[in-house]
């Protein structure tokens, strides 16, 4: 065969492979990354982040907190508790997504609970969640 005429069809066949991939080059992007990663040549893709951003965990502690400490003196103890326990939801949550060790979600209400509070707040100030001075 003519060196030319191979040339001109590697042209061709390179065109039309060229034409045939374009449209789905995402598609087949992710189909060759997931190949990869099967075949073990690529680090595996990291685990997707589950639950609200830290930042919104942030602000909602901070919020609550805010909420509890300023409340007037005639504020119902229902809504304290509430706006107490929507706390403690807010620091488990923020727990989870910093892997801190917490008990605030099998203590039962009381002085222990309170004393747990007390230490979580604490190590998210450490961390970098909360900041400012968490006193009462």
């Amino acid at each position: 065969m003519d060196v030319g005429l191979l040339v001109q069809l590697g042209v061709v066949v390179a065109f039309l492979v060229l034409l045939w991939v374009l449209p789905d080059w995402v598609a087949y992007r992710e189909r060759a990354r997931r190949m990869v990663r099967r075949l073990g040549v690529a680090a595996p893709e990291p685990p997707a982040p589950t639950g609200p951003p830290v930042q919104r965990i942030a602000a909602d502690a901070r919020r609550i907190r805010s909420a509890i400490r300023q409340a007037p003196a005639g504020t119902p103890v229902a809504r304290m508790r509430g706006w107490q326990q929507a706390y403690d939801d807010v620091l488990v949550v923020a727990c989870e997504a910093l892997d801190l060790e917490q008990r605030l979600d099998c203590l039962p209400p009381g002085v222990l609970r309170d004393l747990e509070r007390e230490r979580v707040e604490r190590m998210l100030v450490r961390a970098g969640l909360l900041a400012g001075s968490l006193d009462r």
